[in-house]
């Protein structure tokens, strides 16, 4: 089972049962004309019976763990579907997990680090059969096109893939609010919905903010932000600095 400090780390293929790759599977892949798309090499083997290869890409080192023959990595708990049906979360399955080395342990969150993670995972959930990807900060699973899709974009410079390294959830009064954003700047955004508003409208508007806080950080102070079509938003930390609050200005 993932412990709590790797569920806060990395990020799980998920696979029909019988389906995980092996030691073996990952070192042909690494080793065919592919392996300048996963930008990444075996830098340490166990003993294929414990399941886990130590990786380098861009300096840094992820273990990739529940290996056939090993037993497989735990599960994680689907919060937020993308691509993804009940059904398949529901069924019998089995996961490996990519998470940071030990020595950049203290630093998961850092974009560096994310943004290498993620892409190595992208590009072997296009390589292998996995049927999800799930990024565990915020209990998202999609599915893996749609995952590279979003991660393999925003390595190319497109916008942070909200919708996928975090969650959004709609709240009784309409209102939206992040789910997984505190891992990267310590703070969650709650948007406030104009009156018969699709939620669909209100959601782009905290993508934006989620954004500007992934590229800037926590926001200390009250400021007024753009929205993505042209209309002014204020932004102000609650009292105690965790949550966001985030409105359209009327001005």
């Amino acid at each position: 089972m993932l412990d709590k400090q790797q569920l806060h780390a990395g990020l799980s293929l998920i696979f029909a049962v019988g389906q995980r790759p092996s030691v073996d599977d990952i070192d042909r892949l690494l080793a065919t004309s592919e392996a300048s798309l996963l930008g990444a090499q075996i830098s340490h083997r166990a003993d294929d019976s414990e399941g886990w290869v130590e990786l380098l890409a861009s300096g840094l080192t992820f273990d990739l763990e529940g290996l056939d023959p090993a037993p497989s990595s735990g599960i994680p708990e689907a919060l937020h579907r993308f691509g993804v049906d009940d059904e398949f979360t529901a069924s019998p399955l089995e996961a490996i997990s990519l998470l940071p080395g030990q020595h950049i342990a203290g630093g998961n969150a850092m974009m560096p680090v994310v943004k290498t993670m993620a892409g190595l995972v992208a590009n072997l959930a296009l390589h292998l059969t996995a049927k999800a990807v799930c990024w565990h900060p915020a209990g998202t699973w999609m599915d893996p096109n749609y995952f590279a899709r979003i991660v393999l974009n925003w390595q190319s410079g497109g916008a942070f893939p909200a919708l996928g390294l975090t969650g959004i959830d709609q709240t009784e009064d309409g209102h939206v609010v992040s789910n997984g954003l505190d891992y990267f700047v310590g703070q969650e955004v709650q948007v406030e919905a104009a009156p018969g508003e699709p939620p669909a409208e209100t959601v782009k508007l905290a993508m934006r903010v989620i954004d500007y806080m992934v590229l800037h950080g926590p926001l200390k102070a009250p400021r007024k932000l753009d929205g993505p079509s042209g209309e002014t938003l204020m932004a102000e930390p609650s009292q105690y600095g965790q949550l966001v609050w985030v409105w359209r200005d009327a001005k």
